[in-house]
């Protein structure tokens, strides 16, 4: 499909309830604590990490030499500013995104010095892109930085490892295992949300709520994952501290001018690869020390899958599931597996939980509306998985977020030709 078709055909005006983006000083989505002395405060304060940024200059240069900025492709261009790009180092990721998706709509070219991306944010547009994965597009740059920290997970994986590794993995979702995810974790994780929320309702003190948001779902898919509690919301952990300071690694990679990272040397002497990869080997330390003590007990009992659904009542997180299943695979695939998960699974829910907020916080009818719908299916006892489908105006709400939250495909464009293919 041209591009400039594939821009045209999806298309779509933001919803009446969208808001319009916050002032670039907002403090709604700040990065989750990093460190564990803004864990009991308002969420993480992080000043950006510094790195070689693509200045105004070199995006024109770029522009101008690659002919970036006379494609026929139809797609509208969103050229960053080098303090839009500063934003995305570690801070306010949403704040210079949704303000181009605002701008120039769902589908749109980010010109950042050398390199040149296509950003969408429709889930028509996302679906075209997941279908034709493998064929017309791929992870590029975003697997290129994130491999120090993901391995060969599904995360980053294309092709053919991609679906063998993606089969592996999502017979362990199963309706019986969301089910009692939803009943022993999910509940329990939101309970203890509300009692951290109390405090704050009680005085009338701001809280950042991206922040508290994805420690809740660290704790939730430390879990389901490995039957392991963080227990980030009222605790501090070397853990979270690594992965938060991974997540902040891969952002800075992504826009670094030069890719310095490739070269051992400099990983051995700069000293924030000297961070990153302590804070790597801290989270792989922990899943492989999680994964051995798990498949001790497995071959101790003899434990092997019986039947599609099945689910260990003492421990039902998904590595025992994995480990019972006896799939032959190597321990360091399994491992970055299940980093994947770990790593990237949560920040992206607690984003989406944070616009859900946000969005019904700027409508009261919808609020209402919402809120009503969740008295009457719930009646005031805590929600069940079958619950799911009869809050159906509460799920529109949250699929508008995920609309609308920009954390989509990001598809390098090595040149125009490819946006045309």
């Amino acid at each position: 499909m041209p591009a400039a078709a594939f821009a045209s055909a999806f298309a779509s005006p933001p919803p009446p309830w969208a808001p319009r983006p916050p002032p670039r000083h907002a403090s709604l989505r700040l990065p989750p604590p990093r460190s564990s002395s803004n864990n009991s405060g308002g969420g993480g304060g992080d000043k950006p990490t510094t790195s070689w940024v693509s200045p105004d200059w070199l995006t024109s240069l770029s522009r101008s030499v690659l002919g970036r900025g006379n494609d026929d492709s139809g797609i509208p261009v969103a050229s960053a500013k080098l303090d839009d790009v500063q934003d995305l180092l570690g801070g306010a990721l949403f704040l210079p995104l949704f303000k181009w998706f605002r701008e120039e709509g769902p589908v749109y070219r980010l010109a950042a010095g050398p390199r040149d991306f296509v950003i969408v944010s429709d889930p028509a547009v996302a679906k075209h892109v997941l279908r034709g994965y493998g064929t017309r597009y791929e992870k590029g740059l975003v697997a290129e930085v994130s491999e120090f920290l993901f391995g060969s997970g599904f995360a980053i994986a294309e092709g053919a490892l991609w679906t063998v590794r993606r089969r592996a993995v999502v017979p362990s979702l199963h309706k019986r295992f969301l089910s009692v995810m939803v009943d022993k974790v999910f509940c329990k994780c939101a309970e203890r949300l509300v009692e951290k929320l109390e405090t704050y309702a009680l005085s009338g003190e701001p809280v950042n709520m991206e922040a508290r948001f994805s420690q809740m779902t660290l704790d939730v898919i430390g879990l389901s994952l490995f039957n392991y509690n963080f227990d980030s919301l009222t605790s501090d952990s070397p853990v979270i501290d690594a992965v938060y300071t991974a997540l902040k690694e891969a952002e800075a990679r992504s826009t670094d001018l030069l890719p310095y990272w490739q070269i051992d040397l400099l990983c051995k002497i700069v000293p924030r690869q000297i961070k990153a990869e302590k804070a790597v080997n801290t989270i792989r330390n922990t899943v492989e020390d999680l994964i051995t003590k798990c498949k001790a007990i497995v071959d101790a009992e003899n434990e092997q899958i019986e039947g599609e659904e099945y689910v260990n009542e003492a421990d039902p997180s998904i590595l025992r599931f994995l480990l019972a299943s006896r799939e032959e695979v190597s321990s360091l695939q399994l491992r970055d597996d299940l980093l994947s998960m770990l790593v990237a699974g949560h920040e992206t829910t607690g984003s989406v939980l944070t616009w859900t907020i946000y969005l019904l916080s700027k409508d009261p009818v919808a609020l209402r509306k919402a809120q009503d719908e969740v008295d009457r299916v719930l009646q005031g006892r805590l929600p069940r998985y079958e619950d799911v489908k009869e809050l159906k105006y509460l799920m529109r709400c949250i699929n508008e977020s995920m609309r609308l939250y920009p954390h989509p495909p990001v598809i390098p464009c090595a040149s125009d030709k490819q946006l045309q293919s």
